[in-house]
């Protein structure tokens, strides 16, 4: 699955992935679920102008509903070229 296309990772299939950190409206960080095949170990999603780049935290999970969750933790940030 191409990692730059936002609606492919972020689909609407039961969430198996949580995003975490990087910058936020008003400057505020927020937890994003979020469904990814399972073999992704980094994701890019296009926010606005730009990229936002999230790399696999292998030691880490997050438990939600019951499930566990794979987290991902934001790397850095691109622009998108014009």
């Amino acid at each position: 699955m191409p990692t730059d296309d936002a609606n492919a990772v972020l689909s609407v299939d039961a969430p198996n992935t949580v995003l975490r950190g990087g910058p936020g409206r008003a400057g505020r960080t927020a937890d994003r679920l979020c469904h990814t095949d399972g073999t992704q170990a980094t994701l890019k999603v296009r926010s606005g102008n730009c990229y936002d780049h999230f790399r696999e935290d292998p030691d880490q999970a997050a438990e939600q509903d019951g499930r566990t969750l794979r987290v991902f933790t934001w790397s850095h940030r691109t622009y998108v070229a014009e």
